[in-house]
């Protein structure tokens, strides 16, 4: 599985690279109508373009992305303070028939019913 990925890693990488030597025709990269840079490769043009994108889409889910984070990490801290409910301690089968006991799905049951480990 590991040689396949590389493979496809290779050929992605052979793909763009020829993408990028198919596109070094120089064009006028024009900021406004004083600051004009003559001759830059298109290529570089195209990848200046998708980073500022990239940094634009990083800099828009930012504060989404910390205000996730800080609200699991509050609910963390909630969990791991939470004091522990007052369970007495018996057995696994014995929690299970409590739990079942209060929640209203079974009624008495008696000690023979009880499994002990």
């Amino acid at each position: 599985m590991k040689v396949i990925a590389w493979l496809l890693r290779l050929l992605f990488f052979l793909l763009v690279l020829w993408f990028a030597l198919k596109n070094t025709t120089p064009v006028p990269v024009r900021i406004t109508e004083r600051i004009v840079w003559d001759g830059v490769p298109l290529i570089v043009v195209m990848l200046a373009c998708l980073l500022i994108g990239a940094l634009a889409m990083a800099a828009a889910l930012a504060p989404r992305l910390m205000r996730l984070r800080r609200q699991a990490q509050r609910t963390q801290r909630t969990v791991s303070t939470a004091a522990p409910t007052t369970m007495p301690s018996a057995t696994t089968p014995d929690r299970l028939a409590d739990a079942a006991r209060n929640m209203g799905a079974v009624g008495q049951l008696d000690t023979d019913t009880r499994m002990s480990l």
